[in-house]
């Protein structure tokens, strides 16, 4: 049944050109495609290898802070790059670098995966937060008060969490595993 009034038209198509060039919010399109792009550039230009290089500062150090340390990391590089091309990036350095810290490559990678999602501060973050800037009711430093307390919170909880409930739950220890051997 269609529902009737000039309100509604009858259509064969679901979406035309002039509504998809008004109502789409290109700005964030293009800020998202360019979060990607940076990854993928990163990639083949040999940053990610020299990104994973300069983390042998925590060589002997304790799971719990190396863990911490990503995660902080990757909170703030997920700020001005989209969680997917942060992720995209950094699992291939956080692989090796386990493997050059002898630490299980789950904990870290687990822990920066997670670490990723905890983009509350910019609009570039995350898809979700762009759309809401989007509408011009919401300030950057708005977002910033808030999204400071909670990317501190939450890194928190996901180094805690990695630390007590992955060794119950997932069976995922510091310990480096055999498999994980180049």
């Amino acid at each position: 049944m269609q529902p009737t009034g000039s309100k509604f038209q009858r259509s064969d198509r679901m979406l035309d050109l002039e509504t998809v060039m008004k109502k789409t919010p290109w700005d964030v399109i293009i800020l998202l495609g360019g979060g990607n792009a940076i990854a993928q550039g990163c990639k083949v230009s040999g940053l990610s290898e020299l990104i994973g290089n300069s983390f042998m500062f925590l060589e002997g150090q304790e799971p719990v802070v190396i863990a911490l340390t990503v995660c902080v990391l990757v909170a703030l590089m997920t700020e001005v790059a989209s969680n997917t091309a942060s992720t995209t990036l950094l699992m291939p350095i956080l692989a090796s670098m386990s493997q050059s810290l002898k630490l299980n490559p789950l904990y870290l990678m687990v822990s920066g995966a997670i670490a990723a999602s905890l983009a509350f501060c910019l609009p570039s973050a995350t898809a979700p937060n762009a759309m809401v800037f989007s509408f011009k009711e919401i300030r950057v430093i708005d977002m910033l008060r808030t999204g400071v307390a909670m990317n501190l919170l939450s890194v928190l909880l996901v180094v805690l969490g990695m630390s007590t409930w992955s060794k119950g739950i997932l069976n995922i220890t510091e310990t480096f595993p055999d498999w994980a051997e180049p």
